[in-house]
């Protein structure tokens, strides 16, 4: 079964018109090909838990792995630059928009095997529904990615990990899609590192992936899923607060080990730190809030801020860990 797709990869458009001219019989093509319309002008705040962004020329909703492949199969083919998002909830749009095809991945679905133990999780499919599933089947493995709030797509993509567990760690095998089709491939393919995938490089789509997990009484989960999900509400903002998670990655040093980015911001002192409605949490000083009207460059002058007193302080460059879109250079 699939289960998941790379986030995103752009290619470079062919055709270059401006936004009121896209030629209506692309837009037939892409219905013939794809067995629906795509929609255009569409706002993509509505797709960020930033609730940032300008409009995207193009945007098609995958309500399935087949529509996933034919809208990237006819957008690779014709040239036009296109990019592949989840929960958008570690992405942060330009205020531009984009000057392409966003493909919103919501293919769902999960099945469970017990010999051997283990789980396959569509890519678009929420990790908090990942993690019911495993919990129901007395599956543990995954109890660590309860409260994020992300797909499973995203979360292989960037190896997301919380208390010291990564999506590595339980990862197995995938299903990926490009230029040869679809291959089934293993863990080395995606050559996991901290916060890192190879599929951040590949113009690779993922779309399916298996984990590998151990039998445990569903109660005894529970309990390790509740704990999780209180800690996260202790230390996290709360629940829907327009943010996009921690925003700069952990300092991984040379003899390996990691020094926190929100222990080193917090003692440069930008908690309260402000660029228009962008905020830099009081609670936590990795997290930057949207207050309302936050807009991108309201954020990327206030991630620069926090990324020199830290510099100026430990003499460490912390590196993003939010995505960060911007608008291609040609118009479709």
């Amino acid at each position: 079964m699939p289960a998941f797709i790379f986030l995103f990869f752009p290619f470079s458009l062919k055709i270059e018109l401006p936004m009121s001219r896209i030629p209506q019989e692309l837009a037939q093509l892409f219905e013939a090909a794809v067995g629906r319309r795509w929609k255009e002008g569409v706002s993509l705040k509505e797709y960020s838990t930033f609730k940032i962004g300008g409009e995207a020329d193009l945007f098609f909703e995958a309500r399935s792995l087949e529509d996933l492949e034919r809208a990237a199969d006819f957008a690779r083919t014709q040239g036009i630059s296109f990019y592949v998002i989840g929960a958008g909830s570690n992405l942060l749009f330009a205020d531009e928009g984009y000057r392409g095809l966003i493909i919103k991945n919501s293919a769902e679905g999960v099945s469970v095997s017990h010999e051997p133990p283990g789980l396959e999780a569509v890519s678009g499919t929420m990790l908090r529904e990942v993690v019911r599933k495993a919990q129901d089947a007395g599956l543990s493995g995954l109890e660590f990615l309860a409260g994020i709030p992300g797909t499973v797509g995203g979360a292989v993509w960037g190896n997301a990990g919380a208390f010291g567990l990564s999506i590595a760690d339980a990862f197995q095998s995938g299903i990926i899609w490009g230029k040869d089709g679809r291959q089934e491939v293993n863990r080395d393919f995606f050559s996991f590192g901290y916060r890192h995938s190879s599929l951040r490089e590949k113009k690779t789509l993922l779309f399916s992936a298996r984990f590998c997990l151990q039998k445990e009484k569903r109660e005894i989960i529970a309990k390790r899923v509740a704990e999780i999900i209180a800690l996260r509400r202790v230390k996290h903002p709360p629940e829907n607060t327009a943010c996009a998670g921690s925003f700069f990655k952990n300092v991984v040093m040379p003899d390996g080990q990691k020094i926190a980015a929100g222990l080193l911001l917090d003692q440069a002192g930008v908690k309260g730190l402000r660029r228009g409605d962008a905020v830099v949490y009081s609670g936590h000083a990795n997290f930057i809030l949207n207050l309302g009207r936050a807009t991108a460059r309201d954020v990327l002058e206030l991630a620069q801020e926090m990324k020199r007193r830290v510099k100026d302080k430990f003499g460490i460059d912390l590196e993003e860990e939010v995505v960060y879109l911007e608008a291609t250079a040609s118009m479709l």
